[in-house]
């Protein structure tokens, strides 16, 4: 991905987004190599919980060579369609550089499933190539289609598809890598949809 040697501020600029407590419950979805789960944990302290899961096993085998023996850190191999977690488990969900991967309509699944594992009122960030440029978005577009191994992703409206999902976006920025711009939401769980069974 294009992006990659920038998502390191990224991430961590979502992380701050979400506010993250001690004792919170916090789940990285698509956590790659695990780069954010150290950020996390120390954010929630010996009190919280992070889970890191992703879809690829040498991720989730390199994230987990990575977290000291103590850590209250946990790697899964898992999938973002179908999440192995009880509902209301996570206060807060951090998606950096993964929902633009899916195809439009497993956005919304996984989106769904976000808003299941959320507690009432969690919070979610996602980071993710956007639609903002109307010149720059066509042409990584096109790069997806010629070079799709170089460029894995395609660029995405990210507050759009949050709010079709039913949550309550709070912020959005965006941020400028090298020339693609990249959206930075914050929002929470819909009050009316955050309390599924």
């Amino acid at each position: 991905m294009i992006v990659d040697p920038f998502q390191g501020r990224l991430r961590r600029c979502g992380i701050d987004f979400l506010n993250v407590s001690p004792d919170d419950h916090v789940l990285d979805i698509g956590c790659g190599t695990g780069r954010g789960l150290g950020t996390l944990q120390n954010a929630v302290g010996s009190d919280g919980t992070v889970v890191g899961i992703d879809i690829a096993e040498q991720m989730c085998r390199i994230t987990t060579e990575r977290l000291d023996d103590d850590s209250r850190s946990a790697v899964i191999c898992g999938d973002a369609l179908a999440l192995p977690f009880d509902s209301n488990s996570f206060d807060a969900v951090l998606v950096s550089f993964t929902l633009e991967l899916f195809e439009e309509d497993h956005q919304m699944a996984v989106l769904d499933e976000i808003q299941r594992v959320l507690a009432p009122g969690g919070r979610l960030c996602v980071i993710a190539p956007s639609t903002a440029s109307d010149l720059i978005s066509p042409l990584y577009e096109r790069f997806n289609d010629v070079f799709p191994t170089l460029v894995d992703s395609r660029p995405l409206d990210v507050s759009g598809v949050l709010s079709r999902a039913d949550f309550e976006i709070l912020r959005v920025q965006i941020e400028w890598v090298l020339v693609v711009p990249v959206e930075l939401v914050f929002g929470r769980c819909n009050p009316s949809t955050g309390d599924r069974p």
